[in-house]
């Protein structure tokens, strides 16, 4: 059986994801700067060493070509949040409130990585086929496991939710949806944002129980 590509990630001692050397993150971070300023297909290798402030010889040590560099900033969205994020959902607390610390950190962790989620959004076609599917892979996984927690979460009884396939579904376009339009400068911080979504979704959820109705009955 293939194995789940969040079970196989490459992990560091710590038990996070494998993210290689601070000086290829910064790489990684000024890609997705200039590929969201100027697309991917107008930025080349040079130009991402010279501003970089590196020989292209040297750029090319740390990723063999341009698309695998592409593939790494999708990835600090596609992989390393939600490998990173997943065990949430497997925390202390009720499901409902293990929901909402991961809609959270997504809202957070977006507000954070602005370039590298527009990266995420606009230049997946750029991926080869094989590259594509393993992001898409990552993708299946956290709605799955976003779907299976709502299903248990109405197994539980604290979750009214008939379809959790859709619901997962509404829910990532939900959280998914400030990378279109998130401004810092603008009325909400991201942290405001992000404790409005948890506490939306999970009252979406929440079955509407008859007034005086006791929810815990002895």
């Amino acid at each position: 059986m293939t194995r789940s590509p969040i079970m196989s990630t490459d992990r560091s001692e710590g038990g996070r994801p494998a993210r290689g050397s601070a000086r290829k993150a910064e790489i990684v971070a000024l890609a997705s700067r200039m590929f969201r300023q100027h697309g991917y297909h107008g930025v080349g290798m040079r130009a991402l060493a010279d501003a970089a402030g590196m020989q292209a010889a040297s750029l090319y040590h740390h990723f063999r070509n341009k698309e695998e560099l592409l593939l790494e900033t999708i990835y600090v969205v596609d992989r390393d949040m939600i490998v990173e994020q997943m065990p949430l959902l497997d925390g202390p607390g009720t499901h409902g409130e293990r929901l909402a610390r991961l809609v959270r950190a997504h809202v957070t962790h977006l507000g954070a990585n602005r370039d590298a989620w527009w990266v995420a959004g606009r230049e997946l076609r750029a991926l080869s086929p094989e590259r594509l599917e393993a992001v898409q892979a990552f993708r299946r996984d956290y709605q799955r496991r976003i779907a299976r927690h709502l299903a248990e979460g109405v197994e539980a009884g604290e979750f009214d939710c008939p379809d959790p396939r859709l619901s997962s579904l509404a829910i990532l376009d939900l959280i998914n949806g400030p990378n279109e339009w998130f401004d810092p400068s603008g009325r909400l911080t991201i942290a405001e944002l992000a404790d409005r979504y948890a506490d939306m979704v999970v009252r979406q959820l929440t079955p509407v129980r008859p007034e005086g109705r006791d929810p815990n009955p002895r």
